[in-house]
């Protein structure tokens, strides 16, 4: 469960500070997958690093109930540590350097088609390949809560839907909480419970979207096949406002 109420947050800046959430309140229920989308720059990182513990608020209150993980927009790979080994450090921080078991490795590096390139390092690999190394290994350390900014941006659309299935696969197997920050509308209709659209900087939440497709929400592809997508995308659109309207 993930609740944060009258958020709050602020930063220093040479011109005196930078407001970025303004009384921003958000509530995810356990088992809930939750996408988060809104104008470029609002404030949807700086909210899942507050609800990562990553920066502190300056008013308000966060309640997050369960293990953690946060997968970063950015994949942090260490450059000396091949894919696989990159997959399995967060394991092996947790559990005082004991490496994963293998096994389980190996499939998730199967699963995400990545078993031919587990001996390669960083600087060899595409960003969707280390886009997915960092989706494992946040998956690997088996968290209750995972917090994903931006988690398939680099995925070419066929991987981006393989992943997609494993990922609502994982989450109905395990219950997992998922918040997902994204600025791909169809994938936060295809994968979510609930749809929450923030304004512009500072950001507060605009609307809460339910999505009700169906059956078809457990499969991102049968999703986009539902007569409801386009209203759902029409809209979340519309809230957003990415075009100016003349």
């Amino acid at each position: 469960m993930i609740d944060a109420n009258a958020i709050r947050l602020s930063y220093g800046t040479p011109t005196g500070r930078l407001l970025v959430l303004k009384g921003l309140s958000i509530h995810c229920e356990t088992g809930q997958i939750t996408s988060i989308v809104g104008p470029s720059g609002c404030g949807k990182t700086t909210l899942l690093n507050v609800l990562a513990g990553l920066d502190s608020q300056d008013n308000g209150s966060v309640t997050v109930e369960g293990k953690v993980g946060y997968m970063m927009q950015d994949a942090l790979l260490l450059p000396w540590r091949t894919l696989a080994e990159n997959a399995s450090l967060g394991v092996e921080v947790i559990n005082g350097g004991t490496r994963h078991n293998r096994e389980v490795l190996n499939k998730y590096l199967s699963a995400f088609d990545l078993s031919q390139f587990s001996g390669i390092y960083p600087g060899a690999a595409s960003g969707g390949m280390k886009q997915r190394v960092a989706l494992i290994r946040t998956l690997l350390t088996q968290p209750s809560v995972m917090l994903l900014d931006e988690p398939f941006t680099s995925l070419d659309f066929d991987v981006k839907l393989k992943i997609q299935r494993f990922l609502i696969d994982y989450h109905m197997k395990h219950s997992t909480t998922l918040l997902i920050v994204t600025h791909d509308i169809e994938d936060a209709i295809a994968l979510s419970d609930t749809v929450v659209v923030l304004s512009d900087r500072p950001a507060t939440v605009k609307t809460v979207i339910p999505i009700d497709i169906g059956f078809a929400r457990h499969d991102p592809i049968q999703a986009r096949k539902s007569p409801l997508f386009t209203e759902y995308f029409t809209h979340i659109w519309d809230e957003i406002k990415y075009l100016d309207e003349e």
